[in-house]
């Protein structure tokens, strides 16, 4: 039997701004192609100045001659992206003027969607052999969102939105097509492991989280960090601040499905736990004139060095999320437990350029004892293996997805209790839906379905990782 093994990956950006300018070139009319060899090749020796001359000919050529209209913009627009696609790196890419609005707006925190984040590889190197190729891949959902609520997971792909194929739409055009229109149903085509299913959900006002914190036992705290944002560093510290006034002794930072961020906040929560020791080596290309970086811990720790510290982890925590754990870990300073991390080594700058922005891939980060994680990921020191699921159970989850069995139950049993959730998998034994898998559903259900504050901020009836991590701290 052919089994259909959940993964989860995800991948993210680490951000920093600054200005730029763009040159320009004057166009002069050549009568015969330049700079080609003896084949009538390109020469690829060519320095880039002659290659933007010869460019500013065929722009002229193209002016004095195309019998159409020339849209000057929607030129320097795709000249723009396809320098950028050319390096062959899917973290780089342009985001033009008409979408840079919308891309400011998701960076703030607030927007319309259905609450996940998302990756595509561009269609220029799409390869029909991999659909991680040319699907959208959801890197993680935000908690609560309408697409978390759908049941959608780390590493599902998606080759339909609405039945239009997504394998020749660019990560944007996806990104724009997946954030529908407020209160008006988006299908779409999820591929999970071998299972293809369909699921129907409404984009919402969505809200970018950052941080939440509480007691897990009498003396056990939990802060959960979604993503490292600009403020998510003095968030940690006020959560832990909380924490400690309502008697934590232990610590559980979960850092589950958090596909990263800034990378200065990382570091500043990294900090608080320790008082020495080195915590993230960067190096760069040597032509960028940039000395390779050392960054160390150098302030006060804002608990007890000996407070026992565990960190959870899985397949979608990446980038500045491992830049956290690996300081962390390599400092002896926690424990980690989960899954293996997914494993992005390299960060990217973002920067305005013609009204948009440019993201390129500038550093290769390495942990405190020089290890190299791209690719690789940070093995947990307590080994937690993701679910797996047969292909007739998850033909069973699209077919149980298609009806509303959650509605009429919560109506007779309105309680968020663990009888009710326990109830509610034994009464549907028979849909051949995993119980664990019927137990997430129906406490999704119950949990979104309260006021955000009102929420667990874990679950510890049925998440084995959190039921792990309290056995580990004891």
């Amino acid at each position: 039997m052919k089994k259909a093994s959940v993964l989860i990956a995800v991948f993210t950006i680490a951000l920093g701004l600054f200005a730029g300018a763009s040159p320009e070139y004057t166009p002069v009319i050549a009568k015969t192609p330049t700079h080609l060899d003896a084949e009538g090749a390109l020469d690829s020796s060519r320095s880039i100045s002659q290659i933007l001359y010869s460019l500013g000919n065929l722009y002229a050529y193209l002016d004095t001659n195309f019998l159409g209209d020339i849209d000057t913009e929607e030129m320097e627009t795709e000249m723009i992206s396809a320098m950028i696609d050319s390096l062959g790196d899917q973290y780089s890419y342009y985001i033009p003027p008409d979408v840079a609005k919308e891309y400011e707006e998701e960076t703030e925190g607030e927007y319309v969607g259905i609450g996940t984040y998302l990756t595509k590889m561009n269609p220029s190197y799409a390869d029909p052999d991999d659909p991680e190729t040319y699907m959208v891949i959801i890197a993680s959902p935000f908690p609560g969102g309408p697409a978390d609520r759908a049941g959608l997971r780390p590493r599902d792909m998606i080759s339909a939105i609405n039945g239009e194929d997504t394998a020749p739409l660019t990560a944007t055009e996806a990104s724009n097509l997946l954030k529908g229109h407020l209160g008006e149903d988006l299908t779409l085509t999820v591929h999970r492991g071998t299972a293809v299913f369909d699921i129907t959900l409404q984009p919402e006002v969505v809200t970018t989280p950052s941080t939440a914190s509480g007691m897990l036992t009498d003396d056990i705290g939990y802060i959960a960090i979604y993503i490292f944002s600009l403020t998510t560093g003095s968030s940690v510290q006020e959560e832990i601040d909380k924490l400690l006034e309502q008697g934590a002794e232990k610590l559980i930072i979960d850092l589950r499905n958090n596909g990263g961020g800034t990378v200065q906040s990382a570091l500043e929560t990294a900090d608080m736990f320790l008082s020495e020791g080195v915590m993230l080596e960067t190096r760069y290309k040597p032509a960028s004139g940039r000395s390779e970086t050392v960054m160390r811990a150098g302030r006060s720790v804002s608990v007890p060095e000996d407070m026992p510290l565990l960190l959870i982890v899985n397949g979608g925590t990446a980038s500045s999320s491992e830049i956290l754990t690996g300081a962390l870990m390599d400092n002896g300073r926690a424990a980690v437990l989960g899954s293996q991390t997914f494993g992005k080594g390299i960060s990217q700058e973002v920067r305005p350029f013609r009204n948009g922005f440019i993201q390129i891939t500038t550093g290769h980060f390495y942990t405190p004892s020089g290890n190299d994680i791209h690719e690789v990921g940070i093995t947990p020191d307590i080994l937690i293996e993701d679910p797996e699921y047969t292909d007739e159970e998850m033909a069973a989850f699209e077919a149980f997805m298609e009806e509303d069995r959650f509605t009429p139950y919560m109506e007779e049993h309105p309680e968020y209790t663990k009888e009710n959730i326990e109830a509610f998998a034994e009464l549907n034994e028979e849909s051949g839906v995993p119980d664990d898998l019927l137990r997430l559903l129906i406490r999704n259900e119950y949990i979104y379905s309260m006021d955000y504050d009102e929420r667990p901020v874990a679950d510890v009836w049925f998440d084995p990782y959190i039921s792990a991590a309290l056995e580990a701290l004891g």
